[in-house]
């Protein structure tokens, strides 16, 4: 099976990034108020620096959800979320996969990571379920070698008795599905089972024999199919990096890649062509880069050189999909210990580290890297004309975590890092009024500047 066209909108010539950065250099020019105060270090080109919050970098986004909601949309509109283990848990990604989906129709869960590739991973609006023998393997080691692409996972066997198993939750199921593959020169066939509505499976053989690269293939499927099934022939082993379950309807899709315990950086570990062709494909209106816990926990981290990591590797991404919206979210809060404290005999949080570790109270406190980088990202924000939203203030700032772990229900876990379901809903439900109320005022006409021009 050949590769499926590319249904990106670009065109010849068309630079939504060119255009951001106009509009930036243009603001800072008018003395648009209300710029942003910090400094991740020298900026690589010249000054174009816009306000933090200001909805401009929204506008492509606004675009393709205006035409959802005027009827005119060739597809579905995705976002694309990636980032550490706050992504990973699908929970933050989830809960804003339904707010978008309540307000402007549900198209799919959207493309997930091959299998179980990670201890207790619970995806919502899917269930999976992984059998037999498969071998792991993911982008986060820095020495895993071979190709990787947007996920950051493959799965790879050739156990005839090992199966990957997606089933959609939602009663109305599926309409469209693909899978991601790695084709090898020793490769073996990939069996794929599609259960349809009324239990009948229907199954494709593909051949994933070929020189090194990753493909995509589109299964016909029944409308309404409740379940999608992979396995090894036998024949050779089979690497899977991807499947994708969408409706053929209008809506969102709203996808989410996250890698436990990584940092920006492990952009860079995926193939380039692989990573630049599969964000084409997908068409993001919007991609939602949501890093800088692990970094923020790092005691050596540097401000300035953190800022040229976090603009490189997020212009990858952008310049995959120069069309979309870029949205970047600075790291929640997060507190940790002195060192020799008893996590038990914590119960309360300053904003500024003991002075003397080994003598002070056992109280918990915010490392200083954690706004350094939060700062860094800002500021290269505004510097590329990226929308940047500050996660920590939602918390209350500074020991707000600790508040969100010790209120009843709690909202975030005693680990003072991770928030509980409730917590990243409650998050996820003010970065969706924000942007909501961007759009709203957009769509209005109020928004006090003009859209950016048409095609």
């Amino acid at each position: 099976m050949a590769f499926p066209p590319n249904r990106s909108r670009r065109r010849a010539g068309d630079d939504r990034r060119g255009l951001r950065r106009l509009f930036a250099a243009a603001a800072l020019a008018l003395g648009v108020s209300g710029l942003a105060a910090c400094d991740g270090g020298a900026p690589t080109g010249p000054s174009a620096a816009v306000p933090v919050g200001d909805p401009r970098p929204l506008y492509p986004l606004f675009e393709r959800l205006a035409e959802l909601e005027a009827g005119e949309a060739e597809g579905p509109v995705v976002l694309i979320q990636l980032g550490d283990s706050h992504t990973a848990g699908d929970r933050l990604s989830g809960a804003m996969r339904a707010f978008f989906q309540q307000r402007f129709g549900d198209a799919g869960r959207g493309m997930l990571p091959p299998g179980v590739p990670f201890d207790h991973y619970r995806p919502t609006g899917v269930s999976v379920e992984q059998t037999g023998d498969w071998e792991t393997t993911s982008m986060r080691r820095r020495d895993a070698a071979g190709v990787f692409g947007l996920t950051g996972f493959r799965q790879t066997s050739r156990d005839p008795d090992a199966t990957i198993t997606v089933t959609a939750e939602d009663a109305d199921g599926f309409g469209t599905a693909a899978v991601g593959i790695l084709r090898d020169p020793a490769g073996g066939t990939l069996e794929i089972a599609i259960r349809s509505p009324d239990g009948a499976e229907t199954r494709w053989n593909v051949v994933t024999t070929g020189p090194i690269r990753v493909a995509r293939f589109d299964i016909p499927v029944p409308a309404g199919s409740r379940s999608l099934t992979l396995s090894p022939a036998g024949d050779g082993p089979v690497t899977v990096v991807s499947t994708t379950l969408e409706r053929a309807s209008p809506g969102v899709v709203y996808d989410s890649h996250g890698i436990v315990g990584t940092t920006v950086d492990v952009i860079g570990r995926a193939e380039p062509a692989t990573l630049r062709w599969e964000i084409g494909e997908r068409d993001p209106a919007a991609i939602v880069v949501v890093f800088g816990t692990n970094e923020g926990f790092d005691p050596d981290v540097d401000r300035a050189s953190y800022a040229e990591t976090f603009r490189a590797r997020v212009r990858q991404l952008e310049e995959a999909a120069p069309e979309a919206a870029v949205i970047v979210v600075g790291p929640p809060d997060g507190n940790r210990l002195p060192d020799g404290c008893d996590r038990e005999a914590a119960t309360s949080c300053s904003p500024d580290a003991p002075a003397d570790p080994g003598n002070a109270a056992c109280r918990w406190y915010p490392p200083a890297g954690l706004d350094q980088v939060r700062q860094a990202q800002a500021a290269v924000a505004a510097q590329e004309g990226w929308y940047f939203w500050d996660w920590s203030q939602v918390m209350g700032g500074a020991c707000g975590i600790h508040q969100w772990a010790t209120t009843e229900p709690p909202l975030a876990w005693d680990d003072h890092v991770h928030l509980r379901d409730e917590g990243y809903e409650a998050s996820a439900r003010a970065l969706f009024a924000q942007l909501m109320g961007h759009y709203d005022a957009w769509r209005r006409g109020r928004g006090g500047i003009a859209a950016l021009p048409a095609d």
